[in-house]
């Protein structure tokens, strides 16, 4: 099995298998979030403390490149502080929409959707997660 097939597989697992799809009980923030081009849709729950996620999880529905990014990410997210999971966030969204090879060990399985780049009119399948969380740390901001 070469790079490629293996990367396939990850996404193909974690669209099958996702991890951390629940709602949340006893959330501090969630946020509700479509994709503007192609209708999948996502709720993002978190339970924040002192600036670190505690739990992260999503429920949804959507095309197997969204659904295996939320899975990724929400699996990323837990236990980093915001700072970190701001700074992976640019990373990946580097990584979808500028083509940069990225080896940050930090971004873990989500590395497997490197090959988005070469699909555009997939990037905010990819990057819907992601964005849902600025959705939400934004309005965190506009909040306190």
């Amino acid at each position: 099995m070469n790079l490629d097939q293996f990367y396939k597989q990850i996404v193909l697992d974690h669209a099958k298998s996702r991890r951390n799809y629940r709602e949340m009980d006893g959330y501090t923030h969630k946020v509700h979030y479509k994709n503007p081009t192609c209708g999948d849709v996502m709720t993002l729950y978190a339970r924040l403390d002192d600036n670190h996620i505690e739990d992260i999880s999503f429920i949804g529905e959507g095309c197997f490149i969204s659904m295996a990014s939320s899975s990724m990410f929400t699996t990323i997210g837990k236990g980093k502080s915001l700072d970190e999971l701001n700074d992976l966030s640019a990373l990946f969204n580097e990584m979808i929409v500028k083509g940069k090879e990225v080896e940050d060990e930090r971004l873990e399985e989500a590395v497997s959707l490197k090959d988005i780049h070469q699909l555009p009119a997939r990037y905010n399948c990819a990057l819907m997660p992601w964005q849902a969380f600025q959705k939400l740390m934004k309005e965190d901001r506009e909040i306190n």
